[in-house]
């Protein structure tokens, strides 16, 4: 909960030139209408945006538009640090459920690139460090990543693995029914990590089984939890925890949706009736 209320007329002002950028040339008073605030409250905020540089009026059309100084208003953003940020409290939630430690993965540069990890949290030490890279062909995330990415574009990313010097990139028993493991991943909606991999890495110590995090269409992002063999046959211990890892899963792709849309939520009709 926030320790002070909004101010609405920041509210109103960020909603007026997110409504010129996705609309613009607009009218003062198709403004008005499509954020449901009066017209003579939208002029003004018009007016503070002109002055301030990010929008420009067009005195033949009576229309605005923004500036190129909209641009620096991005400047910042970096989307796997946002991702981050809104997954990390319910990983922790997942951790505390299923007692497991897990992963959170992104996409970048041909490999899989930890951007948060709880591996090491309650002495659990397991190889592997936050923004490590690890191969797509042989984990879990990667795997899971690519069978969920659009037809052409994981054409791409795979010509370029087969030009790739690095091990697991090449590992031939990685290729070998490639298109099928991918196929089987895309249905049942999880993958695991390659035997052979883990054995490299983990001396065959764990198992990781990832999910797949969409956003707008696409999938940003794989989870996956990692659990001790010894615990207990892998088939019990999955049908426990894989439910817990969608549910995160799921609950981050609301998130995103829910930060996306942030300025909309920010802004109901009943915040709108009266003047800045």
């Amino acid at each position: 909960m926030a320790s002070f209320p909004p101010v609405r007329a920041i509210i109103r002002g960020l909603e007026i030139l997110r409504t010129v950028s996705q609309e613009g040339p607009i009218s003062a008073g198709a403004i008005a209408r499509r954020t449901d605030l009066p017209q003579p409250t939208v002029i003004r905020i018009l007016e503070t945006l002109i002055q301030s540089g990010y929008l420009y009026r067009d005195p033949d059309s009576v229309t605005y538009g923004v500036t190129a100084r909209t641009l620096a208003l991005s400047i910042g953003y970096n989307s796997s640090s946002r991702l981050v940020q809104i997954a990390q409290p319910l990983i922790e939630e997942l951790r505390a459920e299923i007692g497991w430690p897990s992963n959170l993965a992104i996409f970048e540069q041909d490999a899989m690139v930890i951007a948060y990890t709880n591996r090491a949290a309650k002495g659990l030490q397991m190889p592997g460090r936050l923004g490590a890279r690890i191969p797509l062909l042989a984990t879990g995330v990667g795997v899971i990543f690519l069978a969920n990415q659009d037809p052409g574009e994981r054409d791409a990313i795979l010509a370029r693995l087969r030009r790739s010097g690095e091990r697991w990139d090449q590992e031939p028993s990685l290729w070998s029914g490639l298109e099928e493991r991918l196929t089987e991943a895309r249905r049942r909606g999880f993958a695991f990590a390659d035997e052979g991999y883990l054995d490299a890495v983990y001396q065959s110590r764990i198992w990781a089984v990832a999910v797949p995090i969409g956003f707008e269409g696409g999938t940003v992002a794989a989870l996956s939890s990692l659990v001790l063999r010894t615990t207990g046959p892998q088939k019990r211990i999955l049908t426990q925890i894989l439910p817990a890892l969608r549910r995160t899963a799921s609950a981050i792709e609301d998130r995103l949706m829910a930060d996306a849309g942030s300025v909309d939520a920010g802004s109901g009709a009943d915040s709108r009736r009266s003047g800045p």
